[in-house]
Formats: structure tokens, C-alpha cells, sequence
């Protein structure tokens, strides 16, 4: 039996021998002269783009049947592809196996870059294939190079400039233009790109802030000749680009305005969807509420006066924690350049709106930046204090006898305690409070006047008691809706949702109706968002108050 087992094995070795010869065979039919033997392939093959051309790169193979390298490329716009042949160098360690050479004067297309290796008689190796597209005029990409300044503004005879931050891709950056002498000046830009505002001390020089806004010419009683061009020299590096670049020289629109959101959302208030055309025209600009940036107020050409906090009507104590913010250094920075360009240019503030102490060193904003230099030393506000409150608009509220209130949550419809009704009583300690909820969450209250009437405002006032936690439950914005029928609705307001108002304990806030909105309805809608006021077993609780919201 053993025998009989080992004759079958050595039958089944034979069979297989037979095989491989016979398939062996096969395929030398089919290679011509025999087997093919690949030689050594070129490796870590890279593509890398420069100004009118590509840089490839690669690693020779220790292959010594490796005569020349072939490096072909072509573009879809390419019949046929371009063909280069690199003498292989001679190979006496490891650092010499990498080689590199540049395909010049190529056009703004993506190229296929292919990179092989070929022997004395062309025998061919595997091919490495990389895409490469080179920069130029053309390129998207030049488009997002900076051009230094950010946002520019003319003043009069001047130029107010918002520098870049710089980076190591920028090598030059130059602002040419004619003085009003006629003599061709030239601004460097990346010099000033690193500037900072320090506090010097005995114990050295500590930074305050970046100082990035500028008042050209620098010189005291020059200007600029905006008849003739304002250009800016461009020279760095683009992200992946193994060339500096002399960018085409940019030319400054004088027409350009680009508006922060924030800055056109106050505009769309109070002039509505038409306040570019109002620009030219304003004279006085009133800021009431938080804004990032204030240095759209130089887009105005014949703006005289700003005032600042006029319409927060709030109790003198809640002046400091309620006050309204923005960026103390281009807030302070905007109005030193309109005094300085502008006469009889003037700023009011009520309340200390703006511009308060500087949390972080305990001293008076505008103080702070006259020390540091940026601020002159005769810059000033005329201090309004609390005088609006004697000069609280006049208003004659609607009358609200029969109207019915209801409220999303229902539990709150009417004059149940709590109730939204208690919103129509003009009375702030009696006041509107929905059930809480574990999320946060939109509360509706609709006003029914049962008759149609013009609304020409409303007079919102927040809960005065200001109790631990209290301040929680009071809202920043609301939204206002009318509608004929109750059930098609439209906003009230020129905004595009919730409107900001005044939440400081007490605080009145006077909600003005466009004129173009004052029409006959029926139907009012308050939409408010709730908020966290507390936690309960690391569960969130949201809910509001408001003590009043009058139609007038």
C-alpha cells in the first residue's frame, strides 16, 4: 500500500513539471525573444509647480542596466506628448540617486508628467505617472494673494489703509501714488504689517495690540493726487509654488466699499433694503448695540456726527455692565482719522457706550491708546451722560381692551399668571414668563386686535428685579410678525429675523415701524427664543421673561 502511494505522488510531481514547461512555453510564444526582464524603475517621482513651468524630481534606480531616464509630458490640449532623455550619472553613493529637472515656458493647464527608466538597447521600465499644473496670469490662485491692504477708505485728501498680517510667502509689497505735490511716493506696506502697540515700563515693552490702521500721506499737510492711480508692487510665494512671483501690479478702486455684516444689518434697519443709496447723503449716524468694527463709519463722505448710545434707556447703574462693545482699537482708531480729516466732526456719547475701561489693565480706554500714541492728546467725546432719560420718545399706546392673547405654550394664554397678556399691561413688574423646558426652544405669543389698525412701533420693556440669576431669563432680540388673517404673516421690521434690543434689568427699548410697513392688519406675533437659565441634576432649564411689549 505504501508503494502504491509513493508511485502516485511522483506521477503527480511529473504532471505539474510537465505543466509549468508547457505554460512556459506559452508564453515565450507570445514575448518574441524569450521572457521579458523589467529593469530598475525610477522612484519618489514629484511634481511641483512654478511660474510657468513644473520642477520633476526622482530617484534614480541601482539598476546598472539603466542607461537614460525618458520624462514625457502632455496636456489634454496636447496631441502628442513632449519627450525628454536624461543621461544617467554615475552613481557613487545614495545622496546622488535623486535628480530633478525643470520643463520651462508651459501654459495653465494640468499636465500628465510620466518618468521611466530605459536601457542601452530602450528596453523600457515600469512608468511612474504624476499631474502637475504650473501657475500664471491666469491661475485662480493669484487671485487669493494678498494684496497688503485689506480695506482702504478715502478721507478728503488721505487715505486710511487696514493692513494684512505678514507672512513668510510675502517678500515685497509696495503702495505707490502721487502726493499733492506732484512728487511719486512710495508706502511699504510689509513694513508695517508687524507693527504693535506696547506699554513700556521699567520691566520692559508689553504689547497692547496689533497696530495695523494708517492715515496717508504720514507727512503733516500733504495729500494724495486721486486723479492719478494708487498701485501696489506685489512680489512672495504661493502655497506649493517653487517660485517667487512679481504679481501684476494692483490698482485701488476708489469705489470699492466693502461693508461688515454687522455695519449692514444696522444700515438695513434703520434705511432698509435701499441704504446703499443713502450713503452719500448722511450726516448723523446713532449706534445703539454691540458692533465688531466701527471703521465702516469712513465710508460716509459727508458724515458729521456719531452718537453713541442714545436710544438705551436704562437705569445710570446698569451704564458699565450693559454698556455697549466693540473693538476699542479700530473703534478709537476710525474717529481719531474723521477728526483728523474732517471739520467740526463730532461724537456724542450717553451712558459711556463704548469705549468704557480696558478689562484686562483697568484703565480708561481712550486714555490707554493717547498713551500709546495712537490716539492725540486732544482727542475727546462730549459726554452726554444719562440725559436721554429726559428725552424719552413720545408715544401714544394702542388700545388693548378686548384683544386676545394666546401663546404657544398654552398653559400662558391670556392673563393667567404669568400670562402673555400681562405683556399688553405697559407695567415691567408684571411680566410674561413661559414653562421651563429642558431644551431650548421658540415661544410664539399672537396678539388678535380684533380690528385692523396702523402699528407704528412698539415699546418693549424688560423685567426690572435683578436678583441672582435673574438676568438669565432676559432677552437680547425679538422677532415681530403682522398679518390680516393670522394665518399668511409677514415681519413687521426691514430685518431679516429677530430685531436686538436692550436687555439690561428695566431697559426700554422703542421699536420703530418703517414707514413702509405702517399698513392696516390685524394680527400681531412675537417670536422669542428661550435660554438656559439654570441647570437642575446636569439637565439644562431654558425659559425668558419680558415684562412689556406695547404696540403704539
Amino acid at each position: 500500500m505504501e508503494r502504491k502511494l509513493y508511485y502516485i505522488a511522483w506521477l503527480l510531481v511529473a504532471l505539474f513539471a510537465i505543466s509549468c514547461e508547457d505554460l512556459e512555453e506559452t508564453y515565450d510564444e507570445y514575448a518574441g525573444d524569450g521572457m521579458v526582464r523589467y529593469i530598475g524603475k525610477c522612484s519618489e517621482v514629484e511634481v511641483q509647480p512654478g511660474w510657468e513651468r513644473l520642477r520633476v524630481s526622482w530617484k534614480n534606480n541601482l539598476d546598472a542596466a539603466v542607461k537614460r531616464v525618458k520624462i514625457s509630458w502632455q496636456s489634454e490640449e496636447d496631441s502628442k506628448p513632449f519627450v525628454r532623455y536624461i543621461d544617467r550619472q554615475e552613481i557613487e553613493n545614495n545622496a546622488s540617486l535623486m535628480d530633478t529637472i525643470y520643463i520651462e515656458n508651459l501654459k495653465d493647464v494640468v499636465y500628465t508628467v510620466r518618468v521611466s527608466s530605459l536601457s542601452a538597447d530602450s528596453t523600457e521600465s515600469l512608468v511612474e505617472e504624476k499631474y502637475g499644473r504650473p501657475y500664471s496670469e491666469s491661475h485662480e490662485d493669484l487671485r487669493s494673494f494678498t494684496r497688503g491692504i485689506i480695506n482702504f477708505y478715502r478721507l478728503g485728501d488721505r487715505l486710511a489703509v487696514c493692513v494684512d498680517e505678514n507672512n513668510e510667502n510675502l517678500k515685497e509689497l509696495i503702495l505707490t501714488y502721487q502726493d499733492t505735490r506732484g512728487q511719486l511716493q512710495e508706502w511699504n506696506i510689509k513694513d508695517h504689517m508687524d507693527d504693535t502697540l506696547s506699554m513700556e515700563s521699567w520691566t520692559g515693552s508689553y504689547p497692547i495690540c496689533r497696530d495695523y490702521m494708517f492715515l496717508l500721506p504720514e507727512e503733516e499737510g500733504v495729500g494724495i493726487d486721486f486723479s492719478q492711480a494708487l498701485t501696489i508692487k506685489r512680489r512672495g510665494l504661493l502655497t506649493g509654488c517653487i517660485d517667487e512671483i512679481d504679481f501684476k501690479d494692483e490698482v485701488l478702486d476708489l469705489n470699492e466699499r466693502i461693508w461688515s455684516t454687522a455695519f449692514s444689518q444696522l444700515m438695513v434697519r434703520n434705511y432698509g433694503t435701499g441704504w446703499e443709496n443713502e450713503v452719500d447723503r448722511i450726516e448723523t449716524l446713532e449706534l445703539d448695540y454691540n458692533m465688531p468694527v466701527l471703521q465702516d463709519l469712513m465710508y460716509f463722505p459727508n458724515l458729521k456726527k456719531v452718537i453713541l448710545g442714545k436710544n438705551r434707556y436704562m437705569a445710570g447703574k446698569y451704564a458699565t455692565s450693559h454698556a455697549s462693545t466693540t473693538d476699542e482699537y479700530v473703534g478709537l482708531t476710525t474717529l481719531q482719522f474723521l477728526m483728523d480729516t474732517r471739520e467740526g466732526f463730532t461724537v456724542e456719547r450717553y451712558n459711556e457706550h463704548y469705549f468704557g475701561m480696558d478689562n484686562m489693565l483697568g484703565m480708561d480706554c481712550i486714555m490707554l491708546y493717547q498713551m500709546l500714541g495712537k490716539l492725540k492728546s486732544d482727542f475727546s467725546l462730549i459726554e452726554m451722560g444719562t440725559s436721554n432719560l429726559d428725552n424719552t420718545p413720545s408715544i401714544t399706546s394702542l388700545d388693548t381692551e378686548g384683544w386676545v392673547v394666546t401663546c404657544s405654550d398654552t398653559v400662558y394664554n391670556g392673563y393667567k399668571e404669568n400670562g402673555a397678556a400681562w405683556l399688553l399691561d405697559d407695567d415691567a413688574n408684571t411680566y410674561f414668563e413661559p414653562g421651563q423646558t429642558l431644551g431650548a426652544s421658540v415661544v410664539e405669543v399672537t396678539f388678535d386686535m380684533k380690528k385692523e389698525q396702523v402699528v407704528h412701533g412698539f415699546k418693549v420693556m424688560q423685567y426690572p428685579r435683578n436678583d441672582r440669576g435673574d438676568q438669565n431669563y432676559l432677552l437680547s432680540s425679538i422677532k415681530i410678525e403682522f398679518s390680516n388673517d393670522g394665518y399668511i404673516w409677514r415681519l413687521a421690521t426691514n430685518e431679516d429675523g429677530a430685531i436686538t434690543i436692550g436687555n439690561a434689568p428695566g431697559e426700554v427699548t422703542y421699536i420703530n415701524i418703517p414707514e413702509d410697513k405702517q399698513n392696516a392688519v390685524r394680527y400681531v406675533r412675537l417670536s422669542m427664543g428661550n435660554q438656559q437659565v439654570s441647570t437642575v441634576s446636569g439637565s439644562a432649564l431654558f425659559n425668558l421673561r419680558l415684562g412689556s411689549c406695547m404696540p403704539y
